[in-house]
């Protein structure tokens, strides 16, 4: 099953290949899925992936969408007012994909943001985080890909988003050993180049330290190493204490946890552990992003 898996990842990418070529020249980087298989674990094929992710600035988006319409993508029809409502209050707009019959579809998500819709913080300019990217071969397709420490930066923010979204968390397992030993192998297999003093920095001019150490904290209760827990103890700040035991992405729709961390990882259906919390306005808002996303 690992090797029919492989085999169409790797048929994906092949089909990818003209959507990558024109772009060498510009900000962009392949995030997640393959290029994090390959930064965590030193090779492709190692996680359960499916679509390929693009991270690049709002200002070319409409690049980026020219091209992939120019290699034969598409997207769903959508209202403008979807379109209008995905840019101001998600990190994305709706995927791109490409019949490659008789595997199905190769799907490529564009992803203009680190942050989460509902963030009202300091944002990260996106060509600056882009501006020092590797160029990696993915099953023989050049791409772009972050350095490991900016690697980290996104997966942290990407996990906070993933175990805090009311959203997330009431339609899908968005809470999975998987994405905690993703950042725990990243971040053992390229300590030189993601060290302590270099995180924290970055964390500091981004301010996003309380995220960062409730991603890692969580990550430690999974994996017993002497140096995470040295990068846990260097976040820890009251801010970040203060999130370990809630969820929700801003103040107004923050709550305490009633199950502990194991609970919310093993179970099913998040849903049902939050269910009896959620107010007339989640509900409300879960329903409308069905709806959009």
């Amino acid at each position: 099953m690992h090797d029919v898996s492989v085999y169409l990842l790797a048929l994906k990418y092949k089909n990818t290949s003209s959507v990558f070529a024109p772009l060498s020249s510009a900000h962009y980087s392949v995030i997640k899925g393959e290029a994090l298989s390959m930064l965590a674990y030193g090779e492709a094929g190692m996680r359960h992936t499916g679509d390929i992710d693009l991270l690049i600035s709002r200002a070319n988006l409409s690049l980026f969408e020219k091209i992939l319409k120019q290699n034969g993508f598409t997207t769903r029809e959508q209202p403008r007012s979807d379109r209008v409502m995905m840019m101001a209050y998600s990190h994305q707009v709706f995927p791109w994909f490409k019949n490659i019959s008789p595997w199905g579809n190769v799907t490529i998500d564009l992803n203009f943001d680190i942050f989460w819709g509902e963030y009202t913080g300091k944002r990260v300019d996106i060509d600056e985080f882009l501006s020092d990217t590797a160029e990696i071969e993915i099953y023989g397709v050049k791409v772009k890909t972050l350095l490991p420490l900016k690697a980290m930066v996104q997966l942290i923010l990407h996990h906070y988003k993933d175990m805090n979204s009311i959203f997330l968390l009431a339609t899908r397992k968005s809470i999975k050993y998987e994405m905690f030993k993703d950042l725990y192998y990243l971040l053992k297999n390229n300590i030189e180049a993601i060290p302590l003093d270099r995180l924290y920095t970055m964390s500091k001019e981004y301010e996003i330290i309380p995220y960062v150490y409730h991603v890692l904290y969580h990550t430690g209760l999974l994996f017993d190493d002497v140096i995470l827990k040295e990068y846990i103890a260097a976040f820890k700040t009251l801010e970040g204490e203060s999130l370990i035991n809630s969820y929700g992405l801003n103040d107004s729709e923050r709550r305490e946890w009633r199950y502990d961390f194991n609970t919310r990882l093993e179970t099913d259906s998040i849903y049902e552990l939050i269910k009896d919390d959620l107010t007339d306005n989640d509900v409300e808002k879960i329903r409308i992003n069905r709806k959009v996303f």
